[in-house]
């Protein structure tokens, strides 16, 4: 159970100096439970129980922060100290100034219908077994299978100068799966993760015992019958998951306020974007690209970020049109516009930076079987295996797991390892329509130094790209 107490005597000796602009002060509580499986056999059992606390002081010559294991009003003190003295002597060229918000006192949770801490380890290895018996029974040749659960609760208490006050607890599961298929001589690599926010009925949803056979004998499909794509122009059909990686690669990140000021640049690299892009053209009408926090359910959900700010869908691109940037309090102010609540942390150990959420294509009024119908020449791309970006996130490349050719509107076998590169305004631009349903898939997203892993979905419709390069 948390003590509020320490958090307000913790934020009370921060004091009221004339040059302190804010004043934070975050505990935790995380209750941890691992469990994998490997080859049929038990890999890992690890529980792990945490808690600790941190402090960030924000004055005019810069932002200090300092995290601890230890919970008590003498370690919050000790910490005041050392947050004052890295923001005294942090001696930015410019002066910190934040964007103004209103404070807010609340309580919010993520209910669940059967509690994660209530699910036996008993239970959960039965239900990896299950799986790895159902990929199995497929008679496919999978070597190397791994599949794991991992799932917690957060519990937090977050305090600031400015009087807000936030009582929060989340639940997490997340279940992975890496599978090598071979046939033929050849071999396909699936990797796969699910995960959500709320109890252990969430796995249900996933309906895995069906999907990954599935999954196997798919892949074993593609390397027995599939066919290489001749270099060319073609019409692309995006899947989903093809659809919510390039929106979280080529939208998500270069759209961080951090990363077009040059935070990031010697870290996880730069953006193509200026601060004075936004309204200028980077697709065609029917890309709009969200990041929408509040989606319930979902594996990157929150309703309220790590500054105390009140999170809402965020319109990244609009209609082809660069729109609005993943902001916090300090990089807001420095953009003169408000915090639009991105601003995260993996746990009270790390600094809170600005991060994505659920980034997916917003949805629009095509059937996906118009789509399709409307191609002479082309590829459905229905999930990928490899992706790369550069650094401003500009050159990209996606490479399929999943793919078929299509002939006068019609599927018309496997296509193997279709290769799509493109810069971001060409995918934006190509697109010509979009279906009316989004489908959500989760990941951890890298950033930061220390690096900070976060939970977050890319998702998307199925999109229509036309005359584009395959190879």
């Amino acid at each position: 159970m948390i003590d509020e107490d320490i958090a307000e005597a913790t934020l009370k000796s921060a004091g009221s100096r004339a040059d302190l602009l804010l004043a934070e002060v975050r505990i935790e509580e995380r209750n941890l439970r691992d469990l994998s499986v490997k080859s049929s056999q038990v890999n890992n059992i690890s529980t792990f129980q945490d808690a600790g606390m941190n402090v960030r002081i924000v004055l005019r010559s810069g932002v200090g922060f300092a995290s601890s294991n230890v919970v008590s009003k003498a370690e919050g003190l000790r910490l005041v100290k050392h947050a004052l003295k890295l923001a005294k002597t942090a001696a930015r060229k410019n002066p910190v100034a934040l964007s103004e918000e209103p404070a807010v006192k609340t309580t919010w949770e993520v209910r669940q219908k059967k509690p994660l801490v209530d699910v036996s380890t008993e239970e959960k290895l039965e239900y990896l077994n299950s799986l790895d018996s159902a990929v199995m029974k497929t008679k496919v040749k999978v070597q190397g299978r791994y599949y794991e659960v991992k799932d917690y609760e957060l519990s937090g208490y977050f305090a600031n100068s400015d009087g807000s006050r936030i009582r929060s607890f989340l639940p997490r599961i997340k279940i992975e799966s890496f599978n090598l298929v071979s046939a033929k001589g050849q071999t396909a690599q699936s990797i796969r993760q699910w995960g959500a926010s709320g109890g252990w009925e969430r796995k249900d949803e996933w309906d895995l015992l069906d999907g990954l056979p599935q999954e196997m004998r798919m892949l074993k499909k593609q390397l027995e019958h599939g066919k290489m794509v001749k270099p060319g122009t073609y019409d692309l059909i995006c899947g989903s998951e093809v659809a919510g990686i390039a929106a979280h690669e080529s939208c998500g990140h270069p759209m961080e306020a951090d990363r077009i000021l040059g935070r990031e640049m010697s870290q996880a690299g730069k953006s193509f974007v200026s601060p004075d892009m936004v309204g200028k053209q980077i697709g065609s009408r029917y890309a709009t690209v969200m990041d929408d926090p509040t989606v319930p359910g979902t594996y990157g959900y929150y309703p309220y970020d790590e500054e105390g700010v009140k999170a809402r869908p965020r319109y990244l691109y609009k209609e082809g049109r660069i729109n609005e940037f993943l902001q916090n309090r300090e990089t807001a102010a420095r953009m003169g516009v408000q915090s639009n609540a991105a601003s995260r942390s993996e746990f009270y150990l790390r600094e809170p930076i600005v991060r994505m959420a659920n980034t997916f294509v917003a949805p629009g009024d095509f059937e996906e079987d118009e789509i399709i119908g409307d191609v002479k020449n082309g590829v459905l791309m229905h999930s990928f295996t490899e992706w790369n970006i550069d650094d401003k996130r500009y050159n990209q490349k996606y490479v399929s797991r999943e793919a078929y050719f299509i002939k006068d509107g019609e599927l018309a076998g496997p296509a193997k390892k279709c290769t799509l590169e493109i810069t971001t305004p060409g995918f934006w631009s190509a697109i010509d329509a979009v279906s009316k349903k989004v489908a959500f898939d989760s990941a951890e997203c890298g950033k930061g130094d220390p690096m900070q892993s976060m939970a977050v979905c890319t998702g998307g419709p199925v999109l229509r790209l036309r005359s584009v390069v395959l190879k």
